[in-house]
């Protein structure tokens, strides 16, 4: 016999049909400068009132969560808010603003009554560094995710090790490659020498076992008293494959065929699967791979290990050391996490170069990765050939500032390696740059109109 796995009490006196006299009418006072929200039935700050009636008679019954471990419009204004920061509308964006106030108060009432599921998912293809599927989510479901795991993670985020460096703040990719760099130096200074062992998860987000990452959550997230409709959307997010809630293909058929069928969500195995693109997915990452974290650093007692989502550095001066540790690593993720390691497994000395994260490390400098340079050259190449001719510049304000936002974004990269004459032969190459690559202040009337810019010397890469 099945048990409901969320406990809601029920209506004691039935649900109270629309119109009914005896039903509470409430109005709910809303502060849209800041998203403050009560039912005093009073004016707050010269805010709007707006009355509110749930459109499901299971709303007024006790099954909707009250008090303090309740989702409020204030608790989703700011998820909201987190959801639109630094990303570009979409139309799927905009049709949710359209009516934004009603959208949060549904949203609050969903999760409340422990009825929130996820949307069908938006699916398209990412080119780099290797074709693979992104599943962008319902922008309501983006602000349930903003909701979410800022709870989890007060929870989990003091029991990370501090070598984790994924989708956590004040971490990231070149905080993880100055790590690897310390770890190099102190083991290759003095007497020289040392060996690096760089591992890799198969087909990581795919072969991400849900049951075993639910029971990992449920466990810990009772005990640290999260409440019942926070892990509803847990269970919401883990209980079945993004296909069963339904999958919006806005790829060409020719663009999904270059994902290897076993990358394909789709294809997963039972029960396995979380879809790349979305802050849960992130996060719940984290969490599978924390016990892999774990057991390297308190069983296996390694000093020196770098995790970036599922790719990792272990760094030591003995081989034979490390030869040990890969095979106590492979069967710890087959035993406990179902996981398995890629073939291409390096264990090389550090004179060789880890080639992590965009990044060739030696124990003397840093290098850029010949990919990355590979992509910056045709990037910038592409944007010269239409736009580049005679010494003169010639796009709109909006292709200037791509353009910049192009050269920045390489040349960022690039000033965490030992790359002062290789940023010189892009400027030497890329003429332009020079007068493009600065910030440039347009007049709002030439919004959408080409603009030219004479340059000394251009050439078109």
């Amino acid at each position: 016999m099945r048990k409901s796995r969320y406990h809601q009490n029920g209506c004691s006196t039935g649900s109270q049909a629309d119109g009914d006299a005896s039903a509470p009418a409430y109005a709910w006072i809303v502060n849209f400068n800041n998203g403050n929200v009560n039912n005093n039935h009073r004016d707050n700050n010269n805010a709007f009132v707006r009355a509110v009636r749930s459109s499901s008679p299971a709303g007024e019954c006790r099954g909707v969560r009250h008090g303090k471990d309740a989702a409020t419009f204030s608790d989703m204004f700011h998820a909201h808010k987190a959801a639109r920061r630094n990303k570009r509308a979409s139309t799927n964006q905009m049709r949710f603003e359209a009516n934004w106030a009603d959208g949060l108060l549904n949203l609050a009432h969903q999760i409340n009554a422990c009825t929130w599921s996820p949307a069908p998912a938006a699916c398209f293809i990412a080119k780099r560094p290797k074709a693979r599927e992104i599943h962008a989510p319902d922008f309501g479901d983006r602000i349930v995710h903003h909701w979410l795991v800022p709870q989890i993670e007060r929870i989990y985020e003091p029991t990370f090790i501090h070598d984790s460096y994924a989708n956590r703040r004040g971490k990231g990719t070149h905080a993880a490659i100055e790590r690897v760099k310390s770890m190099v130096r102190a083991v290759h200074s003095g007497q020289g020498g040392g060996w690096y062992l760089q591992l890799d998860v198969h087909n990581f987000f795919n072969s991400i076992h849900r049951p075993t990452l639910y029971r990992m959550l449920k466990a810990r997230l009772q005990r640290a008293g999260i409440s019942a409709s926070a892990m509803h959307v847990v269970h919401a997010l883990l209980r079945q494959p993004v296909s069963r809630q339904g999958i919006v293909h806005q790829a060409s058929r020719a663009d999904r065929e270059l994902v290897p069928p076993h990358k394909r969500l789709e294809n997963a195995p039972p029960g396995c699967g979380l879809p790349i693109g979305n802050l849960s997915s992130q996060f719940f990452a984290n969490v599978y791979l924390d016990r892999l974290d774990q057991f390297v650093k308190h069983t296996l007692k390694a000093p020196r290990y770098v995790r970036y989502v599922d790719d990792f550095v272990l760094v030591h001066r003995d081989r034979s050391v490390l030869e040990g540790w890969k095979r106590d690593i492979e069967e710890f993720l087959g035993k406990e996490l179902r996981l398995s390691l890629k073939a291409d497994v390096r264990l090389r000395p550090l004179t060789t170069g880890i080639d992590f994260l965009g990044y060739v490390i030696y124990p003397t400098h840093t290098r850029v990765r010949a990919r990355v340079l590979a992509h910056a050259n045709e990037a910038l190449s592409a944007w010269a050939a239409r736009r580049v001719r005679e010494g003169n510049v010639t796009a709109t304000p909006e292709e200037f500032r791509g353009a910049r936002s192009i050269w920045a974004s390489y040349e960022g990269h690039m000033r965490h390696a030992n790359t002062h004459r290789l940023r010189e032969r892009f400027l030497r190459r890329y003429t332009w740059l020079a007068a493009v690559g600065r910030p440039i202040r347009f007049a709002v009337a030439l919004e959408g109109r080409s603009v030219a810019i004479q340059t000394k010397e251009v050439s078109r890469g």
